[in-house]
């Protein structure tokens, strides 16, 4: 049900039955790392995923010790945006919740997705300090994270990008950027709105196949959903065990490499291949995945030949018993 026309149900209603969900009890495990008392934002742009979200945080809120607004940005770039902010503004009104509403400009271009999301994100951590907020709640879910596991795996990744979006992570000193849906896939949520009789707004522009993420989106994930069903909740769980995994793997790889070098050749043999390719990486963060690859299997191989790999901005140079990193600058 997209709406046009905002005809809402009485909200006393709809919370009620919002309470009861289980997936309240996920938003509100969420919201307990915002103290008592304390404000909670929900980043809300209007369509079915925010909305959800922000009825469910809302259901909480009504018992809970917290106080819960909302924010959306405007980016201006499409016609219709101008009415999706007022329609979060409805649907705050309709909850009895402030909305914080901010129009923003960002310029066409190369990156533009990414521009936009660092201007999203820099208008959430500005209302969040003006507010003393210290929880935004996002509305990601499973079918994003499937989205963003196989945008970084068909550039190349580390361990830890693998395991896609963090369920939690630091948006300023004191205030943290949570997503509590990224388990729970998009046609649940749709289907609370159904149930509830909340509308929401759909924005054309995730329609739009003919970028990579709306390729996989309206390509690859359906051909995934009709193999395995409920693939992307899946994922989603397999990915927050790589994060774990992840985890584990940076600290160990922290511990490889911790001098600026040159560094014993037969140590680093000694060192799992996973965690050396992750402590070359991050020595040499910009190196691409396939050169680390190769530089794990030079230095771990039993040849005495001298030879370099670049590695980013540096040369990886693997002698018969030593390893150094010289930058790639003071060969030319």
């Amino acid at each position: 049900m997209s709406a046009d026309t905002l005809s809402l149900p009485p909200v006393d209603d709809v919370l009620r039955h919002a309470s009861r969900d289980p997936l309240a009890r996920v938003v509100e495990r969420c919201m307990r790392a915002a103290p008592r008392g304390g404000t909670v934002i929900v980043a809300a742009s209007g369509g079915g995923d925010s909305t959800a979200l922000a009825v469910l945080a809302a259901a909480v809120a009504v018992r809970g010790p917290w106080s819960v607004r909302l924010a959306t940005v405007d980016h201006g770039l499409r016609a219709e945006s101008i009415d999706d902010a007022a329609f979060v503004e409805e649907l705050g009104s309709w909850l009895g919740v402030p909305v914080d509403r901010e129009r923003i400009q960002v310029d066409r271009g190369p990156g533009l997705s990414a521009r936009a999301r660092t201007a999203r994100y820099r208008v959430l951590r500005e209302r969040a300090q003006a507010v003393s907020a210290t929880l935004v709640l996002l509305a990601h879910h499973a079918q994003d994270q499937l989205e963003t596991v196989l945008m970084r795996l068909l550039r190349g990744c580390g361990a830890a990008a693998a395991g896609g979006m963090p369920h939690r992570r630091r948006l300023a000193p004191g205030c943290w950027i949570a997503r509590p849906l990224l388990e729970t896939s998009r046609q649940d949520l749709v289907a609370r709105l159904h149930a509830w009789g909340v509308p929401w707004r759909n924005d054309a522009s995730n329609l739009d196949a003919s970028r990579p993420r709306g390729r996989l989106r309206h390509r690859v994930l359906p051909e995934l959903e009709a193999m395995a069903p409920r693939a992307a909740e899946r994922a989603s769980r397999a990915a927050r065990r790589v994060r774990g995994a992840a985890a584990a793997l940076g600290r160990e790889a922290a511990t490889v490499m911790p001098d600026p070098g040159p560094w014993s050749r037969a140590g680093l043999r000694r060192v799992p291949a996973a965690a050396l390719a992750e402590a070359l990486r991050l020595r040499c963060p910009e190196a691409a995945d396939d050169a680390l690859e190769r530089a794990t299997e030079v230095v771990r191989d039993r040849s005495a030949r001298p030879r370099r790999i670049q590695l980013g901005g540096w040369w990886l140079v693997i002698q018969a018993r030593n390893v150094s990193l010289e930058p790639l600058a003071s060969s030319v």
